[in-house]
């Protein structure tokens, strides 16, 4: 039972990008919904083209032109997971004029860094983590695009939407991350284990959704490791030889222009195209069952909001080794400890408890790892953080008081970094500790 409760925990895959030619695609025209092509009357339309040509989409996602009350939005969308598009809902953030020059940015977050991935397809590759200023001198040149977490002091400068300002909504934001590229991406179809809002500043961005029942037809990666998963299929040239069941999926459709933000629920796919000069900002949380909405009758919603005035899990600031970016709720992970616990009937958690969440995130199981003693000591270290009196295991009480660093610490440990550690900074740790050694 402890591996299925624990499967809950897979680390959540990074979006991938498709394709681009080394030539940026700056135009803003592209026309979408595109128009159905006939095509050889002896194959299926839409045969080897983009996704979206194989069938007429249902229609536009449903739009607001103000965001609704975490209420409305609870009841209308976020509980059975249904999208939206809020126009215009952001333009009272000082990014949505300030991002939209590079040399504002280089000047103000240059020392920042950030995650650098290639736009052309390679889930084997680890991200670059470089400062913002290196990638803004080169990202017109070099086939890159940033994705990483939204640095704490450009945090100030984002809006958090009215919607989510009370409630669980406010207390479960998990992170926030940037995305910058000079337009011209296409994603692969996926979908992502959290909820999330996606606000764009600049640019131009066309969303495909299709509803998650339809992931049977969709010709998936096997990625049971992950609460998001993508499809395997070629979103530029569709092959519906190889797959014809695509052209039965139903869709729905969104652009966004700047200022808009479109809410995209967990679990539900999204193919994504980007044009022009792109910045965009996404806010990140856990989906839950019920809406607490105890504080929303004293909460001032319509009060502008800073994305740096809410609480978030997982941050950036200059000097962190790590840029924690994917990571799981440890709110979530404390619940499945305790949850293990009362299901396997053990009043002590031990470090052989927490090996098991270790070796089905670090290791894999396809190549025939299997955890060691090597690994064990990893565990072990990783378990005597949590376990402050030194007493060999933890009560319910014990792991009901863990604090959310603590907590942190233990997701690093058993979950794989989504980008590097900064080796300067871990090298000026080995320096400090050898120090005060001697």
């Amino acid at each position: 039972m402890a591996l299925v409760r624990f499967a809950l925990l897979y680390t959540v895959i990074s979006v991938s990008i498709l394709d681009t030619s080394h030539t940026k695609d700056m135009a803003m025209d592209a026309v979408f919904p595109p128009v159905i092509q006939s095509g050889d009357p002896g194959l299926p339309t839409g045969h080897l083209l983009p996704l979206g040509y194989q069938r007429q989409p249902d229609g536009p996602v449903k739009e607001y032109a103000q965001p609704l009350t975490p209420t409305e939005f609870w009841e209308r969308h976020a509980r059975d997971y249904v999208p939206l598009v809020y126009r215009q809902a952001i333009t009272k953030a000082p990014a949505f004029t300030n991002w939209q020059s590079d040399e504002y940015i280089r000047e103000t977050y240059g020392d920042l860094d950030v995650l650098v991935e290639k736009k052309n397809e390679d889930r084997a590759a680890r991200p670059q983590r470089m400062p913002l200023s290196e990638f803004l001198r080169n990202y017109r040149d070099e086939d890159w695009y940033v994705v990483s977490l939204l640095p704490d002091p450009m945090r100030a400068e984002m809006q958090v939407p009215r919607s989510l300002l009370c409630g669980n909504f406010r207390t479960s934001i998990l992170e926030s991350n940037l995305w910058l590229s000079s337009g011209g991406t296409r994603s692969v179809l996926h979908y992502d284990a959290d909820h999330n809002i996606h606000c764009l500043v600049s640019g131009r961005k066309d969303f495909i959704m299709i509803p998650n029942k339809y992931a049977d037809q969709l010709d998936l990666a096997d990625n049971k490791k992950a609460g998001s998963g993508f499809s395997h299929m070629n979103m530029d040239q569709v092959d519906l030889l190889h797959n014809p069941q695509v052209s039965e999926v139903p869709w729905t459709w969104a652009t966004l222009l700047p200022g808009d933000c479109i809410f995209i629920p967990s679990k539900y796919f999204h193919q994504v195209r980007s044009y022009g000069r792109s910045v965009a900002a996404t806010i990140m949380w856990d989906p839950f069952d019920k809406f607490n909405d105890s504080d929303c009758t004293t909460a001032d919603i319509d009060k502008y909001t800073a994305l740096s005035e809410v609480p978030l899990q997982w941050t950036y600031k200059k000097g962190d080794r790590v840029i924690d970016m994917g990571y799981m709720n440890v709110e979530t992970m404390r619940n499945h400890f305790l949850t293990v616990m009362e299901e396997e009937n053990v009043s002590k958690f031990t470090p052989e408890i927490l090996s098991i969440m270790y070796e089905m995130n670090m290791l894999d199981e396809e190549e025939g790892e299997e955890i060691g003693e090597e690994d064990m000591e990893i565990v072990r270290g990783i378990f005597s953080g949590m376990d402050k009196d030194n007493k060999g295991y933890l009560t319910a009480d014990d792991i009901r008081a863990l604090d959310v660093e603590t907590l942190k610490t233990v997701a690093r440990g058993v979950e794989q970094a989504h980008g590097p550690v900064d080796d300067d900074d871990e090298e000026e740790e080995e320096e400090a500790t050898e120090e005060e050694e001697e």
